[in-house]
């Protein structure tokens, strides 16, 4: 017999993970980076798996989902969605580990130069013109904040 795969995750699971992924950095550290946040960022969709929280599936995911892994933090949901999916549709634990070892690399090298090399340094100039064309500070602050929040929260 073979179990329904969940094809849509409920809006209640989805908004759970979005808001955790406000804080993916919050645990970050040197020995596993941003390990710890991927796992608490899609530990409501791994609830789940067959047995729910109690089940050994859940465990076993959750496991595998706190090792490390670094990205940039903005492009985190690409991963945290994609991980959850591979953990749902029931994908061997070596596969999973393959597959976040792959999406390291290029989310934080895109990330990178969209952001820090893009996105931030133009907002920074679309903020300092205004001030030249006489904005006031506070004014000039609230275009920056609004500018780089919009493709910040977008992003996420």
């Amino acid at each position: 017999m073979t179990e329904k795969r969940i094809q849509v995750l409920p809006l209640r699971t989805r908004a759970a993970m979005l808001a955790r992924l406000l804080a993916v950095q919050g645990s970050w550290n040197y020995e596993i980076l941003m390990g710890t946040g991927i796992g608490f960022c899609t530990e409501p969709a791994l609830r789940l798996l067959p047995g729910g929280v109690q089940g050994t599936a859940y465990r076993d995911a959750l496991a595998r989902q706190v090792q490390y892994f670094n990205s940039h933090p903005y492009l985190a949901a690409i991963a945290v969605g994609a991980l959850a999916r591979a953990e749902l549709d029931g994908e061997s634990p070596a596969h999973i580990e393959r597959f976040r070892t792959a999406l390291c690399g290029p989310l934080g090298s895109v990330g990178d130069r969209l952001v820090w090399a893009g996105w931030l340094p133009l907002c920074s100039v679309l903020s300092l013109v205004a001030f030249a064309l006489g904005a006031a500070p506070a004014t000039t602050l609230l275009i920056f904040l609004g500018l780089y929040n919009v493709g910040h929260l977008g992003l996420r």
